[in-house]
């Protein structure tokens, strides 16, 4: 049983929708979180360059990792730059709190 961590930074705006659709492939734990950065295509015309992105975090089987990863690929792509990035991580262990015990995602 090989897990994988999917991370992806995208823009805020398309999160209910990226929601609504991991639920409906059956997607049920996601961590959210508020970011700000900036990548290739940083605002040069601010004295601030970061923007405000969110960061998805999702544990799954490796057989599922293909599926998710052109899930929100194909929720994110509108066709201009910033529209973020995703990686796939290596999981070594996963455990459950409330069993103290090594589980699947």
């Amino acid at each position: 049983m090989e897990i994988r961590c999917v991370v992806a930074i995208v823009r805020s705006d398309i999160l209910e929708t990226l929601e609504r659709r991991l639920g409906a492939i059956h997607i049920h734990g996601v961590t959210v979180s508020k970011v700000k950065g900036f990548g290739e295509h940083p605002n040069y015309f601010s004295n601030d360059w970061t923007t405000d992105h969110i960061k998805i975090e999702i544990f799954t089987l490796e057989a599922h990792v293909d599926a998710l990863v052109r899930e929100i690929t194909a929720i994110a792509h509108a066709g201009a730059g910033g529209e973020g990035v995703v990686a796939v991580l290596p999981v070594e262990r996963f455990f459950r709190i409330s069993t103290s015990s090594e589980a699947r995602p």
